[in-house]
């Protein structure tokens, strides 16, 4: 079912000599190891939203480059993996809010990789997960133009087009991970079409792309108990029915999610964060197993604009947007249409079971006939 699996995640201590904090040890050698007997090869994944805070340090001179890349190398020899993941969010862009930032980050993680590929070979899997952005200047405010030295030392680069809308911090109901950013708000015209032009703009080979989609949405509690058009788009009759006006609060969350306790790493107290994974959707009664309705008191809506699909509860006033096996099909036919490399899903446990969502999206790279039936639609 899998070409390639990334095991997520191991965090970096803030000493570069220490080794890589993996909270799920045992675990992750199980699934290499059944990975291994299935002919699957595997990535660790290192950093991550809540791994990121040392990344600056590690790598800001060649001293620490040198001693870091030499203890990411001990975790290869010591577990076996084929290749190395790195997940930091992001270089001079602050992520979850405690992350050390240097003016050059973009830059010394250049010079990181480099010393991390030397080490590792030419032949070894190197990649990196990264923004819909770019790579952020030393100035702070704009991106890089050219980051075609990064694509000769990496093999793939993973855009994590999702978290466009969160239901935490986002001041409208919007989506997840939409196809299009049409009919965004003006200040968040971020989609995956916009990503992949981003990086393929700026020198990195469309093959050498992989396009990060999720298999869990978000909850939001809407001001109103009916979906009123929104015209972001500025242009005439071009509507979504997403971007609704919403409560401050959010709504409990799938399982997996649980209540809000305790602190971040940052210290900051935790809040609901109203996520649902694919497979709590159906679960819970609100998806139907075709995935075409809603159920107890859930409606299921499809936005032509976003192309991507949302639940709505007129009486609790509840909107679940979401991705399906149709809204990812539609984005992996986008990706495979303009060259990408392939598509990687974030994360394999939000998927039901029978892997609709996989399926869905494999079907889409095993059909050469998809090439002619790719996403069509509002465009970017």
């Amino acid at each position: 079912m899998y070409n390639h699996l990334q095991y997520f995640v191991a965090v970096p201590a803030p000493n570069p000599q220490d080794d890589l904090l993996i909270d799920t040890e045992e675990n992750m050698i199980e699934v290499i190891k059944a990975a291994k007997a299935h002919d699957v090869s595997v990535s660790l994944s290192i950093g991550g939203w809540t791994g990121s805070r040392s990344f600056s340090y590690l790598v800001g001179d060649q001293k620490n480059r040198t001693t870091f890349a030499e203890t990411i190398v001990r975790a290869v020899k010591k577990y076996g993996v084929g290749g190395i993941d790195l997940d930091w969010e992001y270089q001079n862009v602050q992520g979850i809010g405690c992350n050390a930032l240097n003016k050059n980050d973009s830059e010394n993680f250049l010079e990181f990789v480099k010393v991390l590929r030397a080490k590792l070979g030419p032949k070894f899997r190197l990649s990196a997960a990264v923004s819909m952005k770019g790579f952020m200047s030393a100035d702070g405010k704009n991106y890089l133009t050219d980051v075609s030295a990064y694509a000769k030392v990496l093999n793939f680069f993973t855009i994590m087009a999702y978290d466009v809308y969160v239901s935490s911090i986002s001041k409208v109901a919007g989506p997840n991970s939409p196809l299009y950013s049409t009919c965004s708000e003006p200040t968040q015209r971020y989609s995956v079409a916009q990503a992949i032009k981003q990086w393929t703009t700026t020198g990195v080979p469309a093959h050498q792309l992989l396009l990060g989609i999720p298999a869990y949405g978000y909850g939001y509690t809407l001001k109103n108990n009916r979906i009123i058009p929104s015209h972001f788009s500025g242009k005439s009759g071009v509507t979504s029915q997403l971007f609704q006006p919403r409560t401050n609060s959010t709504p409990p969350g799938g399982k997996t999610a649980g209540e809000p306790s305790g602190n971040d790493v940052c210290g900051v107290p935790n809040v609901a964060g109203g996520q649902w994974l694919f497979k709590e959707l159906a679960e819970t009664g609100k998806l139907s197993k075709d995935q075409k309705e809603g159920l107890n008191g859930y409606e299921r809506h499809y936005d032509n604009c976003t192309h991507t699909p949302f639940l709505f509860n007129p009486s609790t006033k509840n909107l679940i947007s979401y991705d399906d096996s149709f809204s990812l099909k539609e984005k992996a036919s986008y990706a495979l249409e303009h060259g990408l490399g392939g598509v990687e899903m974030f994360d394999a446990t939000g998927d039901t079971s029978d892997s609709v969502l996989l399926k869905s999206v494999r079907q889409v790279f095993l059909s050469p006939s998809e090439k002619k039936n790719s996403a069509h639609g509002i465009r970017d």
